[in-house]
């Protein structure tokens, strides 16, 4: 049976937070982006995810740099309670700038919490 790639987080206590892309063709650390460290657990995880998806599409992406992030309230999504958070983010590789939505689901802040504890 041939197994399923899967998107990878390294997160040890006291080292920076890692993601690769599923095929280990790309990663991003959180040491890559500026201000990261306003995001909770879970908003980071989910940032740099699609930060490591967006550099497989072109190589030059990153270092990156958070402008801003809203964080709306929260709204049944597909029978599931989850909160929008929009992260507006600055590519200084490619002097572009664009934003990332999430929808945190309540279960993962739940999560987050208890780890936080």
């Amino acid at each position: 049976m041939e197994r399923k790639a899967t998107n990878k987080i390294k997160d040890e206590p006291g080292e920076p937070m890692i993601a690769r892309s599923k095929m280990d063709e790309a990663a991003v650390s959180e040491l890559e982006v500026k201000g990261i460290e306003n995001l909770t657990p879970t908003e980071k995880k989910h940032l740099l995810l699609q930060l490591s998806r967006d550099r497989i599409k072109d190589s030059s992406a990153g270092p990156w740099e958070i402008i801003d992030v809203f964080r709306e309230n929260w709204r049944t999504i597909k029978a599931t309670l989850a909160q929008p958070v929009e992260i507006e983010v600055r590519d200084i590789g490619r002097d572009a700038l664009f934003r990332v939505s999430l929808d945190i689901t309540q279960l993962e802040r739940e999560l987050e919490t208890q780890e936080l504890e």
